[in-house]
């Protein structure tokens, strides 16, 4: 907790300051997993991601609203694609898999499930603090299960496995747990061939939900707000209509949406129309409202991005313009085109397609750990993408 209290004050005084030194993080020799219950198998990491929840929980933004479903201390890292050291039902030992970090009902032993777990919404999970192990959401958050930034292995419960294709490298399989948050958002809201589409952000998350919109969704022309040249022709790459740069956020971007921008006497502009759907990908407080306010009246708003504790939002447009505003966390059981199928699953069929693999880099190895937290907190400016740690 000091180190903690230490990074956050920090953080509000040095701009740009890495998370490296301060934040209450280390590199040691622990104890592998213990097995809890039957079912579950150990996992051992070939690649793992570094994800903007984990620099948010390293720079000291994430909420404490966690506090209480997370069992510090826990080895990090919840994007992950690794081996199974033991063979389990339907699984052979050796076997690649990507680990489904959610700790829902059926990881912990519950029987008969929460109400949210019995509908495949398992992120949602009312019993994250109870069960066969310590309270957490996911893998990577959890003190029981380990990790994806480590040496050693994790333990998952079957439940949390996904078979990798033989074809897909292991470049791409690390994505597919951001590639599932991604898809969730973009079935939650669903967009139409005769809707226009915004997405806020053009990080590793933003980009997949453009990815996932045109690949998964009947979206007709999609926006992208993209400050640097690397996520500006991925965002074309991966469907994309049109990109503009976060300057031109109530400049060009209002008459490319077929409305104007109003000038107020302080503070943002007002924005009489807007996109019908949009997607916010950053979770900064300034996003949040440019994403309401860019909406049309009665249109509505994903909160993809993990929003920080420092959030404070002007609200009036939301109301006056009755704007919906969603959370997306995470991942479940989604409907498309008619079948009950798991993100992850969705996420798997059409990796391929979005060339994962090529979003991926520069890799670090464990002990560059602060190499590569750094690396990730400036990926943009860089003109990197998604940024991961190198166990093979």
């Amino acid at each position: 907790m000091p180190r903690y209290l230490l990074m956050r004050a920090a953080a509000k005084r040095v701009k740009g300051l890495s998370t490296s030194h301060l934040a209450p993080l280390q590199l040691e020799e622990v104890p592998e997993p213990y097995i809890p219950a039957p079912g579950w198998v150990r996992v051992k990491p070939l690649l793992a991601g570094i994800c903007g929840s984990d620099l948010a929980t390293l720079h000291a933004e994430s909420s404490p609203y966690f506090s209480p479903i997370t069992s510090p201390p826990f080895v990090m890292g919840h994007e992950i694609v690794g081996t199974l050291a033991e063979g389990a039902e339907g699984f052979a030992a050796g076997q690649r898999v990507v680990v489904e970090p959610a700790l829902g009902c059926e990881v912990r032993g519950i029987d008969p499930p929460c109400r949210y777990c019995a509908t495949g919404h398992y992120a949602l999970c009312l019993n994250v603090m109870r069960g066969s192990i310590s309270p957490g959401v996911q893998t990577g958050f959890c003190r029981d299960t380990g990790g994806g930034w480590s040496k050693g292995t994790l333990v998952a419960h079957r439940s949390q496995l996904h078979r990798v294709p033989e074809a897909l490298p292991d470049e791409a399989a690390v994505a597919i747990e951001p590639l599932a948050c991604a898809i969730h958002a973009a079935l939650k809201l669903d967009p139409q061939p005769d809707e226009t589409t915004l997405v806020l952000g053009a990080g590793s998350i933003g980009l997949l939900v453009v990815g996932a919109l045109r690949e998964l969704t009947g979206a007709g022309r999609i926006v992208c707000v993209a400050k640097h040249e690397r996520q500006k022709k991925e965002a074309r790459r991966l469907g994309a209509d049109e990109v503009v740069h976060p300057k031109e956020t109530y400049g060009e971007l209002p008459r490319m949406l077929g409305t104007e921008s109003l000038a107020t006497d302080i503070g943002r502009p007002v924005v009489p129309g807007g996109a019908d759907k949009t997607f916010e990908c950053v979770g900064a407080p300034g996003t949040i409202e440019d994403a309401i306010r860019l909406t049309r009246p009665g249109g509505e708003v994903a909160l993809v991005g993990m929003p920080g504790v420092r959030s404070c939002l002007d609200l009036t447009p939301l109301w006056h313009k009755e704007v919906s505003l969603a959370g997306t966390y995470a991942y479940g059981v989604e409907e498309y085109r008619g079948e009950r199928v798991k993100s992850f699953e969705l996420a798997l069929r059409i990796a391929p397609a979005l060339k994962l693999h090529t979003l991926i880099g520069p890799l670090f190895r464990l002990e560059e750990y602060r190499e590569g937290i750094a690396a990730a907190e400036g990926a943009g400016r860089a003109g990197s993408v998604k940024i991961a740690f190198d166990l093979r």
